[in-house]
């Protein structure tokens, strides 16, 4: 049976999650650093969006085919005058999770829970299904492991797993090599666009942990 595959957003939320008990591996700073990204390179991914010289160009402002790119894509038609690392930073202040784990929601893949507290009730956002969870990890893991070539999109999640640290939970079982290959591939076949917005990215969780530790 063929398996669809989730947009790039999904994908590396659902792989910023153990496979066991559902928790997220990351802060929420720096996965919402990573969404931020991986929302723009949908964008760019729909040509709706180029990336020039440290700014975001729209190309295309009709809106996308989901609700997510759609939020994203009419904020930065209105407000064009932002830099990426601006667009980033913004986005990750909870906007792009937000748009995500509801996306994730209306798909079936992540369920809500709300918890009551003396503070109120917290909501989170949990996969619903562990195997789901593991499968964009282990896609890439599999292909660096045979040595095939990755899509694009899959690329993009690739370099976003590096930015972010999370290659220290999904590929930790792959090979020297197998990590080789990857970045080898992230050099030689990422579209510049996107290359240029993954670096942005890995700078901004390098910012955030430095900030952390100040």
């Amino acid at each position: 049976m063929l398996i669809a595959q989730v947009p790039l957003a999904d994908d590396l939320y659902l792989a910023a999650h153990d496979t066991v008990r559902g928790r997220c591996v990351l802060t929420p700073a720096t996965l919402g650093l990573g969404l931020s990204s991986a929302v723009l390179a949908e964008l760019i991914l729909l040509r709706r969006l180029d990336l020039r010289d440290e700014r975001l160009v729209v190309l295309d402002d009709r809106p996308p085919p989901d609700l997510a790119t759609t939020a994203v894509l009419g904020q930065l038609v209105r407000e064009q005058r932002r830099g990426v690392r601006d667009w980033i930073a913004y986005l990750s202040t909870g906007v792009a999770a937000d748009l995500i784990s509801r996306r994730l929601t209306r798909a079936g893949l992540v369920q809500r829970i709300a918890t009551r507290g003396l503070f109120g009730t917290r909501l989170r956002y949990v996969p619903a299904d562990t195997v789901v969870t593991g499968r964009p990890g282990s896609r890439i893991r599999v292909a660096a492991e045979r040595r095939e070539l990755l899509g694009v999109p899959d690329l993009v999640l690739a370099g976003l797993v590096f930015a972010t640290g999370l290659d220290q939970h999904v590929l930790v079982a792959l090979d020297p090599r197998g990590r080789d290959h990857l970045f080898d591939q992230l050099r030689r076949r990422l579209p510049e666009p996107l290359h240029l917005l993954v670096g942005h990215a890995e700078a901004a969780v390098g910012d955030a942990v430095m900030a952390r530790r100040a």
